[in-house]
């Protein structure tokens, strides 16, 4: 079966969804959204950096959601809630890299978008590398061992080649530290993380009980700059921060993020440049996880941008899983083995 799709955004990550529904058997790219007036009418391939598709972008909503598609894979900068009910109502499907269940967002959000899921007749899915597959991974883990007491789940990442890491200012970075101030902040724009924790408990059928969060900045000790972000000496340039599923008093799932901007940061945390992933059990497991650049993003001089590749592929790859599911928000928890095409062949005919 081939599934209709429509890209909503052509960012960072979106480019990457583009290449990757572009190159799955069982998807075909129909329409896509511009938000910026710059890239509308101009071929998706164009916008990708690719060849052209025959698919022009569009800023008109309702011209996109009267199209026959089944799927729209929503990767905008920031997402918008009545965008996402508009889409859902429509009766299609969405996949995204924003959110994990929604929680985060609040109650009165997440009835919202399952009560327009279930009207509109579909499902809402949302992933990513982290929040997303990674600690899918980590759950997974646990089911070689008996008796497990507690995962721990850590990305450990230098972020100073990251194209957009100028974002990181809306968590406090290039800021003096206020860590009562920052953690604040950080808990509201990272919520998504701890959504995590609830489909790891779903995954393994722990109880949790609670969630808390703690929060630690690490500051520059020298003037930095990394693609035009600058860090003055004394503000904030990493973070670490944990998510924490209780069990009464027992820490029984430990989320935590550690990311620098370069090195010689105080503290200066070691950065392991990927997941490390422990279940304590019988036995105990240990697995590290490390993404390398391809070729091709070497060659480019582009290695940070597997980062947007590993985002967007999860997305991707659950699609035809998730128009096939019941109506209403999805998560790992509840949808059957997503599962990848080998398609390497096709693109060295």
């Amino acid at each position: 079966m081939t599934y209709k799709i429509i890209q909503w955004t052509t960012g960072h990550v979106g480019r990457e969804a583009v290449k990757g529904i572009l190159r799955h058997p069982e998807l075909e790219l129909v329409g896509c959204y511009a938000w910026s007036e710059s890239k509308v009418g101009k071929d998706v391939g164009e916008l990708c950096g690719i060849g052209a598709t025959g698919i022009k972008a569009t800023g008109d909503i309702d011209q996109l959601l009267a199209m026959e598609a089944d799927c729209v894979c929503y990767m905008p900068t920031f997402p918008d809630i009545d965008d996402v009910e508009r889409i859902l109502l429509a009766g299609k499907n969405v996949v995204s890299s924003y959110f994990i269940n929604a929680r985060s967002w609040g109650p009165e959000v997440q009835t919202r978008l399952q009560q327009a899921a279930e009207k509109g007749g579909v499902s809402l899915f949302g992933s990513g590398i982290f929040p997303g597959f990674a600690n899918f991974i980590a759950a997974l883990m646990a089911s070689a061992s008996y008796d497990f007491r507690k995962i721990h789940f850590q990305e450990s990442v230098n972020v100073a080649y990251y194209d957009a890491i100028a974002n990181y200012a809306k968590l406090g970075w290039g800021q003096m530290p206020d860590d009562d101030k920052w953690r604040e902040t950080n808990e509201q724009v990272l919520g998504t993380y701890a959504e995590c924790i609830d489909v790891i408990a779903e995954l393994l059928h722990i109880p949790i009980t609670e969630i808390r969060f703690h929060y630690e900045s690490a500051t520059a000790t020298e003037d930095r700059e990394f693609n035009r972000f600058a860090l003055p000496a004394g503000t904030i340039a990493g973070q670490k921060c944990q998510w924490l599923g209780m069990v009464g008093d027992e820490v029984v799932v430990e989320l935590e993020v550690v990311w620098n901007a370069g090195k010689n940061l105080q503290p200066d945390w070691p950065v392991r440049h990927g997941y490390s992933m422990v279940v304590e059990g019988d036995p105990g497991i240990h697995s590290h996880i490390k993404f390398i650049p391809s070729a091709a993003q070497l060659q480019g001089g582009r290695p940070a941008d597997l980062a947007n590749v590993v985002t967007a592929m999860p997305v991707i790859n659950a699609i035809p899983v998730v128009c096939a599911a019941k109506p209403g928000i999805r998560s790992y928890a509840d949808l059957p083995l997503i599962r990848p095409y080998y398609t390497a062949w096709r693109h060295r005919l």
